[in-house]
């Protein structure tokens, strides 16, 4: 066993898929199926389970790709400081609520990234669920989210207060009770604040209009086909070229907080350390 090991393991867990690692890696399917069972035997252990649609961790497999992950993290750190001691250099990977992606993060991704140009970043937007999830999979250093998380397994670092705004196509105050929401799939924030909202005036959205993307809600509602909760950086600019219209929001519901959150047992090599001092020096809080 040795770090190309357990770089395999990650590959398959990141992947999906067998297939999926070797093509990444560059192994033949064979090798790589040959490999995981030799290692398999060695433990005396599972730990994949196959299937269909690709392989699942066992429990035995989440222990070892728990401990996988550190190693690896740790062993390219070690050999990045010893030889290259005044260089940073290595992975980082961060999930983002979309929104912030656009307003709040590129600042500090400039100045991040000017500072340790030869840091890999890999940035991925989704809901806070998945962001969260990729996080206590060990499939994202961090994450930045839109709520604040109660569990013993993450540490979070307040950022800033993000303001929301109902948009619409139309000049007068929408019809609350006829209108058309236009929102993300469950899990999101953003969707969160605009259930709780119209509970709090006896509304339900009954049959709401469901999208994965910030721009895809913005160019349908520029079209006419509902009314949005988004974050009100995000609609200033539409407002400016006159295709928007914003209303506000009831004081209760009118900003949500952005957190930085990371496991309290995630390696903290020097690329990720001087992220979060360079995200903390930036908080808005």
């Amino acid at each position: 066993m040795n770090i190309d090991t357990f770089k395999m393991i990650i590959s398959i867990v990141q992947t999906g898929s067998i297939s999926g690692a070797a093509q990444q890696l560059g192994y033949a399917q064979s090798n790589i199926s040959a490999r995981v069972h030799q290692l398999e035997q060695e433990l005396n252990t599972t730990i994949f389970y196959r299937t269909n649609r690709g392989v699942i961790l066992t429990d035995a497999g989440k222990k070892f790709y728990k401990r996988a992950i550190s190693i690896v993290d740790l062993t390219e750190d070690t050999i990045n400081q010893l030889k290259h001691p005044k260089v940073i250099e290595g992975n980082l990977r961060i999930g983002t609520l979309q929104s912030a992606s656009e307003t709040f993060l590129p600042p500090i991704l400039t100045k991040y990234y000017r500072k340790f140009p030869k840091v890999r970043l890999a940035i991925e937007t989704g809901n806070p669920m998945n962001n969260i999830d990729r996080v206590l999979d060990y499939e994202a250093d961090g994450a930045v989210i839109g709520e604040n998380i109660d569990t013993s397994d993450l540490n979070s670092i307040p950022l800033a207060k993000e303001e929301l705004c109902l948009v619409s196509a139309g000049s007068e105050v929408p019809n609350l009770k006829t209108a058309s929401f236009l929102v993300f799939t469950t899990g999101c924030i953003y969707r969160e604040v605009t259930e709780l909202w119209l509970k709090s005036q006896g509304i339900s959205i009954h049959h709401p209009i469901e999208f994965n993307y910030l721009d895809a809600i913005m160019a349908s509602v520029c079209a006419g086909l509902g009314v949005s909760v988004v974050p009100k950086k995000i609609a200033d600019s539409f407002v400016e070229r006159h295709l928007l219209y914003t209303y506000e929001l009831p004081k209760e519901f009118y900003t949500i907080q952005l957190n930085f959150i990371y496991r309290k047992d995630h390696f903290i090599n020097r690329p990720f350390e001087e992220f979060i001092k360079v995200i903390t020096n930036e908080s808005k809080i």
